[in-house]
């Protein structure tokens, strides 16, 4: 089920204004209920790491030597390793160590550090004993969920009824209608829905029969390391 923002807008007129058409695009009304809506997105996408915001980026560094790498617009942090074909010819898996930590390594260590903020953006520092201009740069992250601004704009969220009652929360608590309650554990109730229905893969999700450990222990072999 996916609903644009047309549809979302509409949903929320129905219980604000008793009518099954949306408040005019781009007059006060509207804006008011987009800033609800964008604000209801965030609840949605800071609760747990949704699939749906799981994503992957391949490129490339820029400069040779400690490369600073830039990560993609609404990165929220990686997942994994960052692999990494630093020396243009072998992709290693780089360990990610906070930026504090660095001087326990040295020179030729394989490494990143993640800097940076959601404002400014957030870059990807390589550290080892040589980094090729043009290597190839594989990660995988979790990334924020995108702002929403036009009414054809659609969220990842997979239950949009969610972004309509807790829409309503906000608007009915700056209102002080006493509805509110009643708005937010509705909405409650379906991202309790939402997060359930995540964790439930089906039979047809394949998951390994071993565990070797953390991802640390990636590259081991047992009876070899």
């Amino acid at each position: 089920m996916s609903w644009s923002i047309l549809d979302i807008q509409e949903q929320i007129a129905i219980e604000l204004d008793q009518s099954n058409s949306s408040a005019t695009e781009g007059g006060t009304d509207w804006s008011i209920r987009m800033k609800a809506i964008n604000r209801s997105n965030r609840d949605w996408s800071e609760s747990i790491d949704w699939d749906v915001l799981h994503k992957t980026s391949n490129g490339l560094t820029t400069v040779a030597g400690n490369a600073s790498y830039t990560l993609p617009t609404g990165f929220k942090k990686l997942d994994g390793f960052p692999k990494i074909t630093s020396d243009g010819t072998t992709a290693y898996d780089f360990p990610i160590v906070d930026i504090s930590k660095n001087r326990r390594y040295v020179d030729s260590d394989k490494f990143v550090n993640v800097v940076g903020n959601e404002k400014d953006g957030y870059h990807m520092v390589i550290h080892a004993d040589t980094v090729a201009s043009g290597a190839s740069v594989q990660i995988t992250y979790w990334a924020n969920a995108a702002s929403l601004a036009s009414a054809v704009d659609v969220s990842e969220c997979p239950d949009p009824s969610f972004l309509v009652q807790r829409s309503l929360y906000y608007l009915y608590k700056g209102r002080e209608d006493g509805r509110f309650p009643e708005a937010k554990a509705e909405s409650e109730r379906i991202l309790a829905r939402m997060i359930e229905s995540e964790a439930s893969k089906g039979l047809g999700h394949a998951e390994p029969s071993v565990s070797v450990g953390p991802e640390a222990y990636s590259s081991w072999r047992i009876g070899r390391d």
